[in-house]
């Protein structure tokens, strides 16, 4: 099968991604995490689809660098644009923000996330799943206990949010990270929204 957006997409998203690095030691070129999504949505979840493929390279691209949408559309089609965007985290404005603790802040930023999974379409919500794969497995390697915990609460929380019917061979990969039990709520004391 020959993919000509998916190259263009990896060659755009390698040019956005140039001199980012992940967390942790020794971090590795944030381009390696778009890829590995890439990678863990066409291997683990069988994904074929050209678009849904170009949609994982360049899932963080609005996020994290100046790409536009504009510019992903002219790269791989309105399609992969109306995906990214879908995949875009909205954050909190300073406003929403203002006089919060850091945890109330990682609170609503984590329920704002749930919130926006819970309205994605079945196509952003495999590629969301190839993202938590990667970010799952990261944060068990790189993060400190307590944002490692917080992390896996999350993911359990987007485990029952995103129907396992979705793409099950990720979702099931997903759990797989997961201890047997569920992590706790790292701030029970906030309110839940």
């Amino acid at each position: 099968m020959n993919y000509p957006r998916l190259d263009r997409a990896i060659r755009a998203a390698t040019k956005w991604h140039a001199g980012q690095d992940r967390e942790g030691d020794s971090p590795l070129p944030y381009i390696t995490h778009p890829m590995e999504v890439l990678i863990l949505l066409r291997t683990v979840g069988k994904v074929l689809h050209e678009e849904l493929l170009c949609a994982a390279i360049l899932h963080d691209v609005l996020e994290e660098t100046d790409a536009t949408p504009e510019q992903i559309e002219e790269i791989a089609g309105a399609r992969v644009r109306s995906l990214v965007q879908e995949l875009t985290r909205v954050e909190p404005s300073a406003q929403e923000t203002k006089g919060l603790s850091k945890e109330a802040i990682w609170k609503l930023r984590a329920l704002r996330l749930l919130d926006e999974i819970r309205g994605q379409s079945r196509d952003a919500q495999q590629i969301k799943l190839a993202d938590r794969l990667s970010n799952v497995r990261e944060a068990k390697r790189t993060k400190p206990p307590e944002k490692r915990d917080r992390y896996l609460w999350q993911t359990f929380r987007i485990l029952e949010i995103v129907p396992r019917e979705v793409n099950p061979p990720l979702w099931d990969a997903i759990r797989a990270e997961l201890p047997e039990a569920e992590v706790p709520e790292p701030y029970p004391h906030l309110a839940s929204s």
